[in-house]
């Protein structure tokens, strides 16, 4: 019996011990427990907010570097297709210069000849004038004549090779 009343009064002393815990400690013990997990909850909550938002902020940074990667190559290939008209503008302005140079050497080549031929004309007709000249003063003979038209036919032929 003794074992009885001992186990009655640990029963006794229990429900005692749990009827004072509830009146004094169980309600703060439970809001204690509540605002644990509300806290846990609230930092789990602002967790994914922030999580969430760092995924935003992701995708919208992966957005404006795709668009400015574009924006590059766009500037790239207006710099690659003003460079090739600038060149192609280089070009033409080249091969306008080079024709107007080839006209130009061209006619200062045509001038020259022409100015040669002009000369070489000149040239015969001093020669002639001399031959004629020659000729009315030393009208002696036919075969003074001859010698002397010979004479003058080898000097146009010197004066030609001379020239050409």
């Amino acid at each position: 019996m003794e074992i009885l009343a001992q186990f009655v009064v640990n029963i006794l002393a229990f429900v005692l011990l749990l009827l004072i815990l509830k009146k004094f400690a169980w309600g703060s013990l439970l809001k204690l427990i509540d605002d644990r997990r509300a806290k846990i909850t609230s930092e789990f909550e602002s967790i994914e907010r922030t999580r969430a938002e760092l995924e935003k902020l992701k995708t919208d940074y992966q957005k404006h570097l795709d668009r400015i990667e574009e924006e590059a190559r766009a500037k790239i290939q207006q710099a690659v297709d003003e460079g090739r008209r600038v060149g192609a503008e280089v070009e033409e302005s080249a091969r306008a210069h080079a024709r107007e140079v080839l006209e130009k050497s061209k006619e200062a080549i045509a001038l020259e000849v022409a100015k040669a031929r002009l000369e070489l004309k000149d040239q015969v007709v001093d020669l002639a004038i001399q031959a004629t000249h020659k000729v009315l003063q030393q009208h002696l003979d036919e075969e003074t004549d001859r010698r002397m038209i010979e004479a003058f036919i080898k000097e146009i032929n010197a004066v030609e090779k001379g020239n050409g």
